[in-house]
Order: C-alpha cells, then structure tokens, then sequence
C-alpha cells in the first residue's frame, strides 16, 4: 500500500498509547500505516510538515450545534470542525424525534467533510433558537411532547450516528423529578444522556442536587463549570456531597463553554478540588463562534492556562470523549491500521489573553489550529488560526 499523504517531523502526542515523541505519521487509502522516526515513503506523496507542531489524534468536539434550518443557532458542520481544525463534531440535541430524519437527510446532501454525529432530544419536537422558542411556548415543558416509542425507534434507525439522548431537565410541577429525564434514562440503554447545568428561560427546571442525584454513570453534565450551577456550596469553594457523589458514581463533567457557560473563577475552584474536566467542548454556535469561543483548540488553551498538563488536555479532547459516546474503537487515538483521523496544532508561546465571555486572563501560550486529516485528507485549517490576542472583559 503505497503512502499517499506524510505528516512529517511533528511532536505526535495520543494519550491513549501513552506516545509523545517526534515522529512521521503515514497515511495511505485513508489509514494510518506507520508511525516513526524519518518513515522513507512513496515520493509523489503529500507531504504535511509539522516540524515544531503538535499532531494529535482527531479532535472530537463534544457540543456543538450544527444543523442549520433547525431554528437559527446552528453553524454549518464544517465551521466548527475542519475548518478549526476539528475532524470529529458531535451535535448537542438541537433536534428531536420528528426532526432528526430530516437533519441527518440533509447531512447526507450537504456531505461536509467533518464527521458528525449527535445527540438527540427524546422529544418529539426540539429547535435551537436565540429565543428558546420551545420554552417560551412550553413545548420542552409538556409531558405531550414525549414520544418514548419515537425516540426508540430513531436511536434504532440511525444508531451509526446517534450516541446518546439531550436532555433539558424540565419539571411539570414536582421540581424535584423532570419526566423528560425519565424518559431519557429509560430508553437509553448503555448510550450517555447530556444533561444541562443551569436554567431555561420561560420553563422551570429540577434542581441541581436532584439532577445529579439521580444520574447514571456514564451520563454526561455540560456546562459543569458554569458559574452558579449549585455544584459549590454556597458561598464557598467546596463541592456538595451531590456533586461528588456524582462523579464517584461515573458522571462525566464536560465543559460546554457556549458564550456564558463557563467561568475561570469557578473552574480553578473545582479543579483545585481535584474535579478537573473529562471532556472539552466548544457549544459551539451562530452566537459565540467569534468571541468567546473562537474554536475547540482555543477552549483547550484555557483548560491549559489553569494548570492541567498538555497531555492531559489533549486526552481531554481525544479519548475521552471518544469513550463517553462509545467510539474509542474507531477515534480518539492513533493506531496502525486505524482511520487517519489526526489533527495538527500550534502551541505559539507569549502571552495570550484568553475570556470566558466575562473575564480575560493572561496566559503565557495558546493552541491554534493548523489543520486536520478527515478521512485520509489534509485540510489546512482556515478559521481560528489567528484569535485576537486581547478581549475586553465584562458582560458579554
């Protein structure tokens, strides 16, 4: 099999196997055939240099919004994948049952070069729209809206690109108990349910020591290190018993940064705690794909300027979620004989002044995309290459 693309001389980090070294990564036919020092290959084939670059396994974006059409949230896939250097997105619920044959048909004619997958709403009507306009008509709220044999049949239907079920934990009146998380936890199976932090205009929610207690392991929390979530108790920096009990049962903490969902303050408080991310992901948006977001290499920079190894980051936006959806056999490492899933990056060193959409902290490098490889193709990485260096803090 002769090696059609090189990615040469770059320092190649994958957690998984435990690999930081500088080295050759060849890829023929859309697989990976070799991993090493100065790899001889075909010489008509292409050749990427990475030499002073970090190549890493495929990055997975673990929350994003790419469906456009459904509501007025969504980027198209390819603005938060690869052009950000991101071969891997996972859409974080923006449709639901009734919806989803008509996104993933229009994933199909569309044919973006990001892989995609997603997580559905067990609703039968779910859109993502500035105004949560399925709040402010309390469709997300009505126990109408559930369709359990529906949801069922669409994990069964499309169970290659389905990995678990989004779940706005909405209350009918016992603030204590959400139907819709029910539901959820029902039919799931062994697939995760992504649940919120935080509250929804216009419909109430459970409240957050009965969402964690109830929980399974496996399930994902996004936006787990939001401000005011109820994780703390109040006025301190110590996590509630619900919170710990929690992650000891094998909850997930995702970090889901939106525009307004994650704060510095609180994420050094938990980190201190010894709670530190499993997953790094954008919720990447019509709304803060510019600032604060900018892309999933920018949102790693900030879990890296609170002190977690580069390593660990990388792990964080690799295997790890690979596993929390169930795909580690096929992404979030580098392997012989594996799909050429890899991303490419720039750890420019320098300040940078990175913002949570609220505050701006200095840090002393940064990851920039250079480009991916998504189904054994180069594609240089066209958004979020040069992030303003300066955003003025305050309210977004």
């Amino acid at each position: 099999m002769l090696t059609t693309l090189l990615i040469r001389g770059g320092r190649v980090i994958d957690p998984a196997n435990g690999l930081d070294t500088v080295a050759d990564v060849a890829v023929a036919d859309g697989v990976i055939t070799a991993i090493g020092p100065d790899l001889v290959i075909d010489p008509a084939a292409e050749i990427v240099d990475a030499t002073g670059a970090i190549v890493t396994p495929g990055l997975i974006d673990l929350h994003v919004h790419i469906f456009p059409g459904l509501g007025n949230f969504c980027v198209a896939p390819d603005q938060a994948g690869v052009e950000r250097g991101v071969p891997t997105v996972v859409d974080g619920g923006t449709s639901g049952t009734a919806t989803i044959d008509l996104a993933l048909d229009w994933l199909d004619a569309a044919q973006p070069k990001t892989k995609v997958l997603a997580f559905m709403d067990p609703n039968v009507l779910y859109l993502a729209t500035h105004d949560f306009i399925c709040h402010k008509l309390e469709i997300a709220n009505d126990v109408r809206n559930l369709d359990p044999d529906a949801a069922v049949s669409a994990l069964e239907r499309h169970a290659d690109r389905l990995v678990g079920l989004k779940v706005r934990v909405c209350h009918t009146g016992d603030p204590h108990h959400s139907p819709f998380l029910d539901a959820a936890k029902a039919i799931a199976g062994d697939k995760p349910v992504m649940v919120h932090l935080g509250r929804f205009p216009h419909t109430p929610t459970m409240t957050t020591p009965d969402l964690l207690d109830q929980l399974r392991g496996g399930d994902i929390i996004t936006h787990a290190f939001r401000g005011a979530s109820g994780v703390l108790e109040q006025g301190t920096a110590t996590p509630t018993h619900h919170f710990t009990d929690a992650v000891e049962r094998g909850v997930r903490l995702d970090v889901g940064h939106s525009a307004t969902d994650f704060r510095f303050g609180d994420a050094q408080k938990l980190i201190a705690a010894g709670y530190v991310p499993d997953t790094i992901s954008t919720d990447m948006n019509i709304f803060n794909i510019d600032m604060p977001v900018v892309s999933l290499p920018e949102t790693m920079s900030k879990i890296l300027a609170l002190g977690i190894p580069l390593q660990e980051v990388i792990a964080m936006a690799t295997i790890r979620p690979a596993q929390s959806i169930g795909r580690a056999d096929e992404l979030g490492t580098l392997g012989v004989g594996r799909d050429a899933e890899i991303s490419v990056l720039r750890l420019i060193e320098g300040p940078a002044h990175l913002s949570d959409g609220f505050e701006t902290i200095e840090a002393t490098e940064r990851l920039v995309p250079v480009g991916c490889v998504r189904a054994g193709e180069w594609i240089a990485a066209t958004a979020g290459t040069e992030p303003e260096l300066t955003m003025m803090s305050g309210a977004a």
